[in-house]
């Protein structure tokens, strides 16, 4: 993948084929781990897209504050179809 864009569409289509465990069990990962610079970003943008597009509620993770938001970096769970975070 030659851009962020690029990496992110790649993504966005591969994590189709996912199931929600295996989405969220990525996100819990990629979270725990360091060192992957602006990749890491722009694949936990592509795994809470798909989240999404499934109806999975994100707003115990988004934060609204100033006008600026916040998707808090922590593993998840699903409850009742509610990303809860574990922190």
């Amino acid at each position: 993948m030659s851009t962020p864009v690029q990496l992110y569409q790649h993504l966005v289509e591969k994590f189709r084929n996912y199931s929600t465990e295996e989405l969220i069990h990525l996100n819990n990962e990629i979270v725990k781990s360091t060192g992957w610079g602006s990749s890491r970003g722009t694949f936990r943008t592509a795994i809470l897209n798909a989240l999404s597009k499934r109806g999975i509620d994100l707003s115990r993770i988004i934060r609204r504050e100033d006008g600026f938001t916040t998707v808090l970096l922590t593993p998840v769970r699903l409850d009742e179809n509610v990303l809860i975070p574990l922190n």
